[in-house]
C-alpha cells in the first residue's frame, strides 16, 4: 500500500496531479484543500499522504497535504454512502 509520495508536480488540476516520483508518474486524486495549499506553496517538487484505495475492478491514490486531512477523508469513506470522490471535497 503507497501511503506517502514525494516528487515533482508534472500537471496539476483541481481534483488530480501527475506526480514524477523517481521517473514514475502517479496520477493522484487531491481535495479542494490540497489543491488550495499547493498553489500556495509554489513548490515544484513536495509530498503528499496518500490513501490507496482498491476495489474490484480498479485502483485510485488520494493525496493529501496533511496527515489530518487524510485521517479526516479514512474516517468519512467508512460511512455507508459516502465513497471516496464524495469524501475527498
Amino acid at each position: 500500500m503507497i501511503g506517502y509520495l514525494r516528487g515533482r508536480v508534472i500537471r496539476a488540476g483541481m481534483e488530480r496531479l501527475l506526480l514524477d516520483v523517481g521517473g514514475v508518474g502517479y496520477e493522484v486524486q487531491v481535495s479542494l484543500a490540497t489543491y488550495s495549499a499547493l498553489q500556495a506553496s509554489g513548490k515544484d517538487e513536495i509530498g503528499l499522504y496518500v490513501h490507496t484505495h482498491l476495489w474490484s475492478d480498479g485502483l485510485a491514490l488520494y493525496g493529501f497535504w496533511t496527515e489530518l486531512e487524510k485521517r479526516l477523508f479514512e474516517r468519512l469513506i467508512t460511512v455507508s454512502g459516502i465513497g471516496p470522490r464524495l469524501a475527498r471535497v
